[in-house]
């Protein structure tokens, strides 16, 4: 499963209205993205977050592992774990930056149950 979200500033030109339009647009495509993301990790499931940031074309990477793994979420670039990526896409918004965020679930080959994590052994 993939999932896009693109957030774009209003052209300049714009009027007051169209901006509001577009910012309001853009909260909740964000609101969205965060909401699949903890959907997603809760769910148990290994996917990608990239952000792409068209203004400088940097692209950031985090690699969110489910629950009980024994590996921590990893930003590619750092390796540090990832506990910011929410805020990274809060701040990104904030900041009124061209983004796409972009979810990609990990399918690892020879998983019988397609993805899905039962959770640990001994959940009640």
């Amino acid at each position: 499963m993939k999932k896009i979200y693109f957030l774009t500033r209003p052209e300049t030109a714009a009027s007051h209205s169209s901006k509001w339009r577009n910012r309001l647009r853009n909260t909740y495509k964000s609101t969205d993205a965060i909401r699949d993301i903890i959907d997603w990790t809760s769910e148990g499931r290994e996917f990608y977050v990239a952000i792409v940031v068209h203004s400088t074309g940097e692209r950031r990477v985090f690699h969110m592992n489910p629950p009980g793994s024994s590996e921590i979420c990893t930003d590619f670039a750092t390796r540090k774990p990832v506990l910011n990526v929410i805020d990274q896409i809060l701040r990104l918004c904030a900041e009124n930056q061209d983004i796409d965020i972009c979810l990609l679930q990990r399918h690892r080959g020879g998983n019988p149950g397609g993805g899905n994590w039962p959770g640990p052994s001994t959940a009640a």
